[in-house]
């Protein structure tokens, strides 16, 4: 069986997700600031992290991500679209004012395409879906009926087109084609705020109206 463990990281109130199984094998998803705090629920139930997969490289998302790699020498999963953004990771760290803890910038060992469909690592293997908008190569990666979306689609809201490299045109794209990609009732797991299922925002979304 699959589990999952939502950790609120100590930076924007980002959600960072443990995914692991019976084997106590685990994939680390966005881990932001707060490596310690990740840390201490894979040490206490005696996991062993497999990768770190990254729905985005904005900092909030990959901000301990490098501490992870040198901890457990593991490879870091990202869009090759993201590469702009991760090449500004201490840029990002001094606009939002923590240069001075946020850690060194971390190094991705695979690049994904943006027309890759799946990535198996160890048991694990996921879906992908290319979903540029909140940055050019936003991805969701899908496992049963977990969808981990990033900041594509929040709990009432959807992610922020306003920073460098996002696009409006490219977000009301990409979430029409979300909508139309699962079953209503698949599970979301957003980047910040409470997990969803794809049916409460279709109903309740503002953002989602007509967009099925």
């Amino acid at each position: 069986m699959l589990y999952y463990k939502r950790i609120v990281t100590e930076f924007l109130d980002e959600n960072a997700y443990i995914l692991y199984n019976d084997d106590n094998e685990c994939i680390i998803i966005d881990p932001g600031f707060g490596f310690d705090l990740i840390n201490s629920f894979i040490t206490s139930n005696s996991l062993q992290p497999l990768a770190i997969l990254a729905t985005h490289a904005h900092f909030d998302h990959i901000a301990s991500a490098s501490s992870f790699i040198k901890e457990y020498d593991i490879g870091l999963y990202l869009c090759e679209y993201e590469k702009p953004i991760v090449e500004n990771f201490q840029k990002a760290a001094n606009f939002w004012g923590v240069a001075d803890i946020a850690g060194e910038s971390p190094k991705v060992s695979h690049w994904i395409n943006k027309n890759e469909k799946n990535l198996t690592i160890g048991n694990f293997t996921f879906s992908i879906i290319f979903n540029p908008g909140h940055s050019p190569g936003s991805l969701s990666f899908i496992i049963e009926d977990l969808v981990f979306c990033g900041d594509l689609i929040f709990k009432g809201s959807i992610g922020r087109t306003d920073l460098p490299l996002g696009s409006p045109i490219d977000m009301k794209q990409s979430l029409t084609f979300f909508v139309n990609s699962f079953k209503k009732d698949c599970k979301l797991l957003p980047g910040h705020r409470e997990e969803t299922t794809l049916w409460e925002e279709l109903k309740h979304n503002p953002f989602l109206k007509n967009e099925e």
